[in-house]
């Protein structure tokens, strides 16, 4: 058996993994400032599983690891040269985060008819991402949805923290009724809108599929997206399977 991790700026979601299946996901939240609090996640799988293929976006976890296990041998991060054959010749694949290649593994295989995609992931940034003819041509970077409302709160004395939850308000006639408004239906239609704008920019009808910790905020009544919630880690067990060939 092995196990696929997926790091993330403020999570790490990992999920167990067999040639033609995987697990139940579990998922950390951390900080950067407090590193040490990740050991325990990962001590307990070292001895567990035969390969452990880790897809991280985040440097100081990564040398963390690194240092704290640099005894093991079934550590492998997944290695971004080996994803060049996914990526259009014309993006700077050296800036190209490895999760959003990883991604475009896991809409191939899920959709092996289809060539063109909209990629929307959902976490501590919103990304939007687009695939032509099986590989990665470009995307949008936003700020996530609580990132944005954990600045605005920080910065808007005025405001101040609620509990953001599904709203189909237009407009508020109070403060929270009025952020409601702004983080579902403002955000919604600030997605849907760069979605149309790409669509007609290629004259092209993309398959449009979102993942992410915060998709079910803009998805709220939007039945015409897909929706799967792990994407890279699905791509990381699909990243393995394809270098042990």
């Amino acid at each position: 058996m092995n196990l696929a991790i997926d790091i993330g700026n403020t999570s790490i979601k990992k999920v167990t993994f067999l040639e033609n299946s995987i697990g139940s996901t579990r998922k950390i939240r951390y900080s950067k400032g407090k590193l040490s609090e990740i050991k325990a996640f990962f001590s307990k799988d070292l001895q567990k599983y035969k390969n452990i293929s880790i897809c991280s976006v985040v440097p100081e976890v990564d040398e963390y690891l690194k240092k704290t296990f640099s005894n093991k041998k079934n550590f492998y991060f997944i290695q971004k040269r080996l994803l060049k054959s996914f990526v259009h010749s014309s993006v700077n694949l050296r800036q190209l985060g490895i999760d959003r290649i990883i991604n475009v593994l896991s809409v191939n295989h899920l959709f092996p008819n289809k060539e063109d995609f909209i990629i929307i992931d959902l976490g501590t940034a919103t990304t939007l991402d687009i695939v032509k003819k099986n590989k990665y041509f470009g995307g949008v970077i936003l700020p996530g949805l609580t990132t944005s409302y954990a600045n605005l709160v920080d910065l808007a004395s005025g405001i101040k923290k609620i509990k953001l939850e599904n709203s189909n308000k237009v407009f508020g006639k109070n403060t929270k009724d009025a952020l409601l408004s702004g983080f579902n239906t403002g955000y919604n239609t600030m997605i849907d809108g760069y979605i149309k704008i790409i669509k007609r920019k290629f004259n092209s009808n993309f398959k449009v599929i979102f993942t992410g910790g915060y998709a079910s905020n803009v998805l709220n009544n939007q039945i015409q997206y897909l929706y799967k919630e792990d994407l890279t880690l699905l791509g990381i067990s699909l990243y393995h399977r394809m270098i042990k060939k």
